[in-house]
C-alpha cells in the first residue's frame, strides 16, 4: 500500500518544488491537521448528507436547511450510540461520542441520516406518513444498509481510477498546474 504520510522530508520536497518557505509549508500542515484532518471523522459520509440536504432544501420552507454532526461531550457515558433531532425547516443535528470506532460511526450516521430520509423525502415523496413511532427504527436501518453498500462500491469499485500510487504522483501532477501560467492546459 502506498505511503502518504507527510515527513519533514515530503515537506521540504514540497517546499523546494512550489517555490514556498519550508517553515510555511509546516506550519499549513500543522494547521490542516489540527483544523481539517481532525474534524473529517463527522463528514464520513458527506456525499450522502450533501445530497440530502440538497434535495431538502427544495422543499418549501427550507432553503437553508443542513445536517450538521458533531460530538458530545468526550467524558459522555453515551459510548456506542448516536442520536438525532430534526428542527424542522431548520437543520438536522447527529450526536456520536468521539470516541467512536471509525467504521461504526460510518454505520450510525448512515442510520441517523434514515430516520430524516423518512420524515421528510418519504414523507413527501412518496406521500407516506412517517411520524417517528410507525416502524421508524427497522426503516432507518434499511436506508442506512443502502448509504453503507453504496458508499462501499464506491470505494471497492470506483476509486482506483482517481488513486495515486505514491506522493510523487501527486506533486508532479500539481506542478503541472504551473503550466497553465505558461498558456498550456494539460491536466
Amino acid at each position: 500500500m502506498p505511503d502518504f504520510e507527510v515527513t519533514p522530508e515530503t515537506i521540504t520536497k514540497i517546499s523546494s518544488m512550489f517555490c514556498v518557505p519550508e517553515q510555511h509549508v509546516a506550519d499549513w500542515h500543522d494547521l490542516y491537521k489540527r483544523k481539517i484532518k481532525k474534524s473529517m471523522k463527522r463528514h464520513y459520509l458527506a456525499h450522502v448528507i450533501r445530497t440530502m440536504e440538497e434535495s431538502l432544501r427544495e422543499l418549501p420552507g427550507n432553503e437553508m436547511f443542513r445536517i450538521i454532526c458533531t460530538p458530545v461531550a468526550e467524558n459522555s457515558e453515551n459510548i456506542g450510540i448516536a442520536s438525532s433531532h430534526y428542527y424542522k425547516g431548520r437543520f438536522f443535528a447527529i450526536y456520536y461520542h468521539p470516541s467512536t470506532n471509525e467504521k461504526q460511526l460510518r454505520i450510525m450516521l448512515a442510520h441517523e441520516l434514515g430516520h430524516l430520509f423518512l420524515l421528510e423525502l418519504v414523507n413527501t415523496q412518496l406521500g407516506q406518513n412517517y411520524d417517528g413511532t410507525k416502524q421508524i427504527e427497522p426503516l432507518s436501518t434499511i436506508m442506512g444498509i443502502f448509504t453503507i453498500f453504496d458508499k462501499n462500491e464506491f470505494y471497492h469499485n470506483k476509486t482506483t481510477a482517481f488513486t495515486h500510487i505514491s506522493k510523487d504522483e501527486v506533486l508532479n501532477d500539481f506542478h503541472l498546474l504551473h503550466n497553465r501560467n505558461r498558456g498550456r492546459y494539460n491536466i
